[in-house]
This record gives structure tokens, C-alpha cells and sequence, in this order.
């Protein structure tokens, strides 16, 4: 008898509680990583005409009931259509993932290339801003600058802000492991007083982690030292050792 109650507490409540959860998760994750790109606005649309249907077919409204039934099934092929970038970076962002794939993870090799390149920088007194992208999308910032899209070396980071390099003023921007967009223009702070003495590099890498969840790297060009600015605060003159746990700390922490 008891056997029979678990199976049936098991097929009643248990796997219908698992399945909510893994498609809440997923839906949760789709839209962590569509959050900074245009498609969230198409998928806002789909969803209204989805509830739109869905009201109409309560409310026994048969024909526009069924001209929106129409519109989903043209919608949801323009999106894959028009989309095309976007899903197969949702793809590749899920094959990246630590719970889908922990032993493709290279989380390591980006810390030792953003900081082997910083270093580099920084001996050479080479003037650089590098963003880290986190969880905030920076979607409008990438469209101010360069499109470069390029797996992230410590050779393209160099080549970048080479002051020959007519990519060399702005923002190299990171996602994972590319370098999506350089010279992007970030946002100033409106907080001077803080970095008095200081050059448009700091006023702009702080400005960015005032408006969204980013990790930036300031290399100064007059004295090479570098900072890191987060959650609106700027730390001057960081270490190597610093920055390496710094990002280790911030790659870990994204999932």
C-alpha cells in the first residue's frame, strides 16, 4: 500500500514540481542571455499576441482567435529567420555553460590572457580601457564602437590599443571569450570631485560601473598603473595579483 501512495505521490506532485522548475529555469536563462540584444523586444511582442490569443479563445472570439493563431506561426519563422545571430549565440552561450559543460570551461585561460595583457599594457604605460561584460547586456555601447568579434588573445588586446592603431582611443568591450567591439564610447561620471587629477579613461570606466554590473580595467597612460572600477567604486593602483583575483572572482560568480 505504501509502495502504491509514493508512485502515485511521486506521477501526482513530484515530477509535475520537476518539470515547472526545469522549464522555469530554462526561460530564466534564455532570457539572461537575450536581456541585452534586440530579440527581447520581439519576444515581448510574441508574448502579447500569445496572451492576446489565448484571450480571445476564452472569450470564444473564433475568428480573431484564429487570425492570431496565424500571426504566432508567421512570427515565430520571422524570428528564426531574422534572429539568426542572436539564437546561435544562445546556443554557443549554452554550451559555455558551467552546468551544461563544466569541463569546457576557460574561465582560467581568460583571467591569465585580461591579465597577462594588462601587464603588458602597463609596463608600456599604453593607455587602455578594458570592459568585462557581466550580466547586464552592453549591447548599446558595442554599437557605438568597432565590431571586431575576435577570440580573446593577449596579441589582439596589444594590436587594439597600439597607439598606431586607430582602435586605440575608447573601450574594448568583452564578452566571454571574444573581444566583441573596440573604441566604444562609455558614459562619464558625473562624480569628478572623486577622480580629480585624473584623465577621461577613470571619468568613463567608472561612469560604465555606475550605469550597469560591469568589471572595467583602466591602464593610465601617464604612470601605467592600473585600476579597476565595479558597482560605481574605483579602486586606484591595483596589483597583478589583485586584478587576477578580482577576475577570478567575478568569472566564477557568473554563471
Amino acid at each position: 500500500m505504501n509502495a502504491i501512495f509514493n508512485i502515485y505521490w511521486v506521477k501526482t506532485f513530484l515530477l509535475p514540481a520537476v518539470n515547472i522548475l526545469i522549464i522555469a529555469f530554462v526561460i530564466y536563462r534564455v532570457y539572461l542571455m537575450i536581456s541585452g540584444t534586440r530579440a527581447i523586444q520581439v519576444l515581448k511582442g510574441l508574448a502579447f499576441i500569445i496572451l492576446a490569443a489565448w484571450l480571445a479563445q476564452l472569450l470564444h472570439l473564433e475568428t480573431v482567435s484564429w487570425l492570431l493563431s496565424q500571426l504566432i506561426g508567421v512570427a515565430v519563422i520571422a524570428i528564426i529567420i531574422l534572429f539568426q545571430p542572436e539564437l546561435r549565440r544562445i546556443l554557443t552561450r549554452l554550451g559555455q555553460n558551467r552546468f551544461f559543460g563544466a569541463f569546457f570551461t576557460q574561465s582560467t585561460d581568460i583571467i591569465e590572457i585580461v591579465a597577462g595583457a594588462t601587464e603588458e599594457l602597463s609596463n608600456r604605460k599604453t593607455g587602455a580601457i578594458i570592459v568585462i561584460e557581466r550580466k547586464v547586456g552592453l549591447r548599446g555601447y558595442i554599437e557605438t564602437g568597432v565590431r571586431i568579434d575576435g577570440i580573446l588573445s593577449g596579441e589582439l588586446f596589444l594590436s587594439v590599443f597600439k597607439k598606431e592603431s586607430p582602435l586605440h582611443d575608447g573601450a574594448v568591450i568583452v564578452q566571454r571569450d571574444r573581444i566583441v567591439a573596440a573604441k566604444c564610447i562609455l558614459p562619464l561620471t558625473e562624480r569628478h570631485e572623486i577622480l580629480d587629477g585624473y584623465g577621461t579613461r577613470h571619468l568613463a570606466g567608472l561612469g560604465l560601473s555606475e550605469e550597469t554590473d560591469a568589471f572595467v580595467i583602466v591602464i593610465s597612460e601617464e604612470t601605467g598603473k592600473i585600476s579597476i572600477a565595479q558597482n560605481g567604486n574605483i579602486q586606484m593602483g591595483v596589483s597583478i595579483k589583485t586584478l587576477r583575483a578580482r577576475l577570478e572572482e567575478i568569472l566564477h560568480s557568473k554563471s
